[in-house]
């Protein structure tokens, strides 16, 4: 097949989406099939939305040939109106690959229907969709009142780390070793993530029972960094919570190996690719109940779930999991487990393709 994927910017971009857009891409063409990257400029959402009516955009995808076309979600402002054109002209087949649904973001009351009637008319005018979570699929489903073309769920791996192996007796070791709890957030640093309901949390528990390191990109949303560095320096935790920035390979391997806990309380997350990393190296996650980090983290298990923004819960089971390093060694053993239901980058590349064939059979 000749596959073409159309994304906004570059494949390089650090974000879990982008990961598996790469993983995607590498299955791909280890099975033989070509795979055209067709990449469109990053703008506001409504100066993408002009793009629609850009000659130079239809002309840059038709050059392309491709059997069947693969449109990353996020650039649905883009597309909306030029995938009717895309069909009607080309009689090109176009599969949306969803990752995050915007309309389900947090917008102001004032502009969010118009968010989500962009998003129905641009999901209305596929020929399939592509799905990263059972949360996803219900929000398309929703979006879509009940009329979904043909679909299918192609969970995210945990595995890019794949020669490690994570004794038990490292993990019993990590989790009883004295001192600060060692908490790893990994994520890029905007606000959805949460890293302000952690640094809310840490106020209210003793500095010296824990230590955080953040890894992730510090250039997305440069005010809410400034916020956070703020929140820090007035509460006295510069010692306590380390920006290291973005961290990649095996220095990230090293940071799941060193640390004892991961907690990342996002207000949204359509999967969460690194809950499922932490659970490879025996980290417990703490997650919200916002999107579908519910799907990974089963409560009291392997980790804990707690409503967005808030701080309280967040610093009482911090508290607890300092003071209770048997709780902290079982969390990390049965997170371990969890790792094992997941399926591999091969697994979910393969789950992709037989339904693009599907798709071109048809």
């Amino acid at each position: 097949m000749r596959i073409g994927l159309l994304i906004y910017g570059s494949m390089d971009i650090l974000s879990g989406g982008y990961l598996y857009n790469r993983k995607l891409v590498a299955y791909l063409q280890r099975m033989g099939d070509q795979v055209e990257i067709i990449s469109l400029p990053a703008q506001s959402y409504w100066r993408c939305l002009c793009h629609n009516v850009s000659r130079e955009y239809f002309e840059k995808i038709a050059a392309a040939k491709v059997d069947i076309l693969i449109e990353d979600e996020l650039a649905h402002p883009s597309l909306v109106y030029l995938n009717r054109k895309l069909t009607r002209q080309l009689g090109l087949p176009v599969i949306t690959l969803v990752h995050l649904l915007t309309a389900f973001d947090h917008h102001p009351w004032y502009s969010s229907w118009l968010y989500r009637a962009i998003e129905r008319r641009y999901l209305q005018s596929l020929d399939g969709i592509i799905v990263n979570s059972q949360t996803t699929l219900a929000q398309t489903r929703m979006l879509l009142h009940n009329h979904l073309p043909p679909h299918c769920i192609a969970l995210p791996a945990g595995d890019q780390f794949s020669e490690v192996n994570i004794p038990p007796d490292f993990i019993a070791t990590r989790a009883r070793q004295a001192g600060p709890l060692r908490i790893l957030v990994v994520g890029n640093v905007i606000r959805r993530k949460g890293v302000h309901v952690l640094i809310g949390a840490l106020q209210e528990c003793a500095a010296e029972d824990f230590q955080v390191v953040v890894a992730g990109r510090l250039d997305m949303e440069p005010e809410y960094v400034a916020e956070l560095q703020q929140l820090i320096a007035s509460g006295g935790r510069e010692q306590q919570i380390i920006f290291k920035g973005t961290v990649e390979g095996e220095a990230l391997a090293n940071l799941y190996r060193e640390h004892q806990l991961m907690v990342l309380p996002s207000a949204y997350e359509s999967f969460g690719i690194v809950y499922v990393e932490a659970q490879q190296f025996g980290l417990p996650v703490i997650g919200t109940t916002g999107g579908a980090a519910r799907e990974i983290i089963d409560q009291g298990e392997n980790g804990y779930l707690i409503a967005p923004e808030d701080s309280n819960a967040l610093a009482s089971l911090l508290q607890n999991l300092q003071q209770n390093r048997q709780l902290l060694l079982q969390l990390s053993e049965r997170a371990l487990h969890s790792f094992s239901r997941y399926p591999s980058w091969d697994k979910t590349g393969e789950t992709i393709r037989q339904y693009l064939v599907t798709q071109l059979q048809q």
